[in-house]
């Protein structure tokens, strides 16, 4: 008796499937990093000159772009990590994950206010860190759904 297995690869490719985590991260993080670049660059054409002063050490430190892009990219990497094993996980534990990024980004967004020479500075860089927060959730909002 001949015996033939009903299980194919069309048949275990049929479940839904997400996407993995990272390449939703990797769009996120290039969003927030065009977003923040943009931000930059808007506030360099205004004349700011984006000086802040790190709690730390008496250097003045100006942000550029560089520095935009990397802490962006950085803050997306740390957050993936994060991210990547609650999507394995469950869903509720990718929305403890988007809670947690939300609330590190607001209050994130407090040292560049407190460290900035100026007020424009402080504030584009605040809107920075806001603008990666909401588009980490924004991430991992997708991976949850």
């Amino acid at each position: 008796m001949d015996t033939v297995s009903t299980i194919s690869s069309s048949t275990l490719d049929a479940a839904p499937r997400s996407r993995p985590v990272l390449q939703v991260a990797a769009i996120g993080a290039l969003a927030a990093t065009v977003a923040n670049v943009a931000l930059w660059a808007s506030g360099r054409a205004a004349d700011v000159d984006f000086v802040v002063s790190p709690p730390v050490g008496d250097l003045d430190i100006q942000v550029g772009v560089v520095l935009v892009v990397l802490t962006t990219l950085l803050a997306f990497a740390a957050g993936s990590a994060v991210l990547a094993p609650a999507a394995r996980h469950s869903r509720r534990w990718v929305r403890v994950v988007m809670a947690a990024a939300a609330v590190v980004a607001v209050v994130s967004a407090g040292g560049p206010l407190s460290a900035a020479h100026d007020t424009a500075t402080g504030a584009l860089l605040a809107a920075m860190h806001l603008v990666t927060g909401a588009a980490f959730v924004a991430t991992a909002a997708r991976v949850a759904s």
